[in-house]
């Protein structure tokens, strides 16, 4: 069997780019994400931190539930 080498083939993502509402989230809001609970404390941590507020999160069903507290 013959290969043909191909150049500029671009990789395709193996990741689904999702977008979490943070930036828009206020006081008391939530959303529930089809994630694991250890994935979503981490994501809440990560824009607590950017965003200066404050988030927690609990397991609901498959997924997590965050809520913004600050």
């Amino acid at each position: 069997m013959d290969y043909k080498i191909e150049k500029n083939v671009p990789i395709p993502s193996t990741k689904k780019k999702r977008t979490y509402p943070f930036e828009s989230m206020q006081v008391k809001d939530s959303f529930y994400a089809d994630i694991s609970i250890n994935h979503a404390t981490a994501l809440a941590r990560y824009w607590a931190k950017k965003l200066d507020t404050a988030y927690t999160c609990r397991s609901e069903g498959n997924g997590a539930r965050i809520w913004r507290i600050r």
